[in-house]
């Protein structure tokens, strides 16, 4: 289960948190879009009912002895309804657009941002971190957008369910109680699949990384020669095949859930509708509805059903994305992986030397520890050479001069000063490295060179 799936409370702390941040973000990008998006929805939400009730004056007054302009009024109100009604959806469509594109240009290099402040190497060595992190992406840029859209569509379904509400009480206030009820189970199951989704998600992480790191070696230049040279194609395409049957069976049984739930809420909305129609039809012919009443109630049972199934929809549907959103919100809102002093010793040239004083290393407390008890002094102007067997602590021992790891204790200091008490970036621009396992940028000869000194 995602760790943002909390129960009670929490998720709702969590989900309201969430709903603010997004909207922020979205604001941020430009107010009057989202104000203009808000506007639209209002009117898009109207529209029907105000439609509704000028098709029962229309019916009403025909049914009577109308007067042509009063008839003619009428049919010219319901032509700019349906006029609105076409309209506004597109210049929605566009607007939310148009969010999403500064949402998730915005939102893409704050989280980068974010990871760029990480100083070390072990967070990126975790692969529920990376698995995070990749969420991250995938979410920061479309949450704050859909977010904002559902919110402002669930206020537009909540005035269109009043609008009908209102319409059925006048005509029949048992049925307006009805139809409201029978929507109360769809907003349940929803939430719950929403919730399962969401955790569906990040327990395949695992299982996307893997069928990503096959999909990368079948088509990588770099690994194309030794898996043409050993054959390792079939085997490395069986792999990915698997994580993807596992990724698919998953997913099918998560739809699986849905249709059923969904089939049963469907049977249940279509009881409800058809009771009230026949309901309806037969107070028409006893004379207790007109023609209008009864077009008026057809359309508020449709209206009321079908805002309340969009408005589940909108509520679910932001409540998974605030649940993947919250990856984004940790990776960015994430505190330091070393330590940083607020007012760091500056790092001058090396004069004295680099001492290790009793460094002990490793990588985790389930790891056996790499470096034990080091000690060793590298004067200044002089050179050394390391020799080891694989894993001995060569590495290593480079990666703690450079600081991408801090000793589990003892230190390492420069001409006497411990690397902690120093900024790893003023530290990092007075070393040069070159590690065995080397970048080579996908960029030009002259952009590769230049990235040192981009610094």
């Amino acid at each position: 289960m995602s760790e943002s799936a909390e129960p009670g409370a929490a998720g709702v702390r969590t989900s309201l948190r969430g709903v603010a941040a997004a909207l922020a973000l979205a604001w941020s990008t430009g107010w009057y879009l989202p104000v203009a998006f808000a506007l639209l929805t209002l009117i898009q939400a109207v529209s029907p009912v105000v439609a509704a009730w000028l098709t029962k004056s229309v019916l009403d007054a025909i049914t009577g002895e109308p007067a042509a302009g009063y008839v003619l009024g009428l049919g010219l109100g319901l032509a700019a309804t349906g006029l609105v009604a076409t309209v506004a959806p597109f210049a929605s469509r566009y607007i939310v657009d148009e969010m999403s594109r500064r949402v998730g240009l915005l939102s893409q290099d704050r989280l980068f941002s974010a990871v760029e402040r990480f100083t070390g190497l072990a967070r990126f060595e975790d692969p529920a971190f990376l698995d995070r992190i990749r969420l991250a992406h995938q979410s920061g840029g479309e949450t704050p957008t859909s977010v904002t859209s559902s919110v402002f569509s669930v206020i537009g379904a909540l005035v269109t369910i009043g609008g009908f509400l209102v319409s059925l009480l006048v005509i029949s206030p048992v049925m307006a109680l009805v139809v409201l009820i029978a929507a109360l189970p769809a907003l349940f199951v929803e939430l719950r699949l929403s919730r399962a989704r969401a955790g569906m998600a990040w327990n395949l992480g695992p299982v996307e990384r893997r069928e990503f790191f096959f999909r990368d070696l079948l088509s990588n230049v770099q690994a194309a020669k030794e898996v043409r040279l050993f054959g390792a194609g079939p085997y490395l395409r069986g792999r990915m095949a698997d994580d993807r049957r596992e990724s698919n069976a998953q997913n099918r049984r998560m739809d699986q859930r849905g249709l059923s739930a969904q089939t049963l809420l469907g049977v249940l909305s279509a009881v409800v509708a058809g009771g009230g129609l026949v309901w309806a039809v037969l107070a028409a012919v006893e004379g207790r509805l007109t023609v209008g009443d009864l077009t008026l109630f057809v359309a508020a049972v449709g209206g009321v059903q079908g805002a309340l199934t969009q408005l589940v929809q909108d509520i679910t549907f932001a409540h998974n994305q605030l649940l993947m959103f919250d990856h984004y919100l940790k990776v960015v809102g994430t505190g330091p992986d070393l330590p940083v002093p607020a007012r760091p010793r500056p790092v001058p040239a090396l004069r004295k030397g680099i001492e290790f004083r009793g460094v002990w290393f490793r990588y985790s407390p389930e790891h056996p520890w790499v470096l034990r008890d080091v000690d060793l002094v590298i004067p200044h102007g002089e050179s050394l050479g390391l020799v080891g067997r694989n894993g001995a602590g060569k590495s290593t021992f480079v990666k703690l001069l450079c600081r991408m790891y801090d000793p589990d204790r003892g230190a390492v200091l420069w001409d006497g000063v411990d690397l902690r008490d120093m900024d790893p970036a003023e530290l990092r621009r007075r070393i040069g490295a070159v590690f065995q396992d080397y970048m080579e940028y996908d960029l030009t000869a002259a952009e590769n060179i230049g990235l040192h000194r981009a610094r």
